[in-house]
């Protein structure tokens, strides 16, 4: 039995999917209180090692909401206020990782689509 075939997405579809995520970020977000801590856990779906999702919209939304929110926080790093800078390079680091992390399952995706076509 084959595996479930990779669904990869054309490049106006990605732009359409990371416009529309930021929208729905902003409008998600928009009273969020500045004082938010971003913890691992809250980031990121865990899943085992070398598993990951064969759809590729699901992993271009949530980089997009990533990349947003740190943007966001990279914004706070330019606050006067100590504490303010404090909590946003707090969030910063594992939304990094979690961009990573989903950057490395763009990879695994691409590199399981080309594997899939030989």
């Amino acid at each position: 039995m084959k595996e479930e075939q990779v669904k990869l997405i054309y490049a106006q579809e990605i732009v359409a999917l990371i416009q529309e995520t930021i929208t729905i970020w902003h409008m998600e977000n928009e009273n969020r209180s500045s004082d938010h801590v971003i913890v691992t856990d809250q980031i990121r779906n865990i899943r085992p090692w070398n598993q990951h999702r064969k759809n590729m919209a699901q992993i271009v939304q949530e980089l997009a909401a990533t990349n947003t929110e740190i943007w966001h926080e990279e914004d706070k790093v330019r606050s006067l206020q100590d504490d303010v800078v404090l909590k946003a390079i707090r969030n910063i680091n594992p939304l990094n990782q979690h961009r990573n992390d989903l950057m490395e399952e763009v990879d695994e995706l691409v590199a399981d689509y080309l594997e899939y076509e030989k």
